[in-house]
Order: structure tokens, then C-alpha cells, then sequence
């Protein structure tokens, strides 16, 4: 399984000199999930091409970035912490881009906005 992106692509090319917010270290993981998405998403097409385009890159790490921050707002039992009060034992979960339809919206919407104007999205024959 290939790996649409790396720690240089994603420090030089996709930041630009912003600050990261997936360690080098943890940056590899975050990129196999999002290349998997982006490989669902596209048909697999993206597996067959020599050369992964620019966009593609780009894409994976944008989604790399939404699966790591999504993933840090979960607390210790997988529930995702919106608010916590320290008056006691009170907290507030999930909220609705924090949820797994939001996300998977969020992870549609990332994907369309980079691959909507090459062909790896198209469903039909080719």
C-alpha cells in the first residue's frame, strides 16, 4: 500500500513555513489513514499512477491533519471531551464536527476540494 505523502512534502510543500501540527515522528501513521481514505475515495486509481500528483499530496496531508486532530480530542475512553468543568465531575462530548458523521463529511469535503478537478474521482468507465 502506498503512501500518497511524506514528513518533506508535507514540511515544505503542503506548511510553507506554518507551524506543524502532526509530529515528524507520528506524521508516517497519519499519512497511511489519510492515503487509505483518499484511496477509497478514489477508486484506487491513485495506486496505478507512476507519479502522484501535487494534489494529491496536498490532499493527504490536510486529511493526515484532520484524523491527528480528531484523534487529540478524544480523552482516555475514546470519547471526544468538548467541555470540562472544574466545579466537579461535569463534561460535555461530542460535538457535531467531532462526530463520526462530521468527520466523515469533513474527510468528503477535504478530498473533493483538492481531486474534484482531476479525473480520480470520476465513477463512471473509463
Amino acid at each position: 500500500m502506498k503512501i500518497y505523502t511524506d514528513t518533506d512534502f508535507y514540511k515544505n510543500q503542503y506548511l510553507l513555513g506554518r507551524a506543524q501540527k502532526i509530529p515528524d515522528a507520528d506524521f508516517p501513521y497519519w499519512a497511511m489513514l489519510a492515503s487509505g481514505e483518499i484511496r477509497q475515495r478514489t477508486f484506487q486509481r491513485v495506486e496505478a499512477l507512476e507519479v502522484i500528483p501535487e494534489e494529491v499530496g496536498m490532499c493527504c496531508c490536510e486529511l493526515a491533519e484532520k484524523l491527528y486532530s480528531v484523534d487529540a480530542a478524544k480523552d482516555e475512553n475514546g470519547m471526544i471531551l468538548q467541555s470540562y468543568g472544574n466545579d466537579g465531575e461535569t463534561g460535555t462530548y461530542k460535538t457535531d464536527d467531532l462526530s463520526e458523521s462530521g468527520v466523515q463529511y469533513s474527510i468528503v469535503k477535504i478530498i473533493r476540494k483538492w481531486l474534484v478537478n482531476t479525473d480520480l474521482m470520476y465513477c463512471g468507465v473509463v
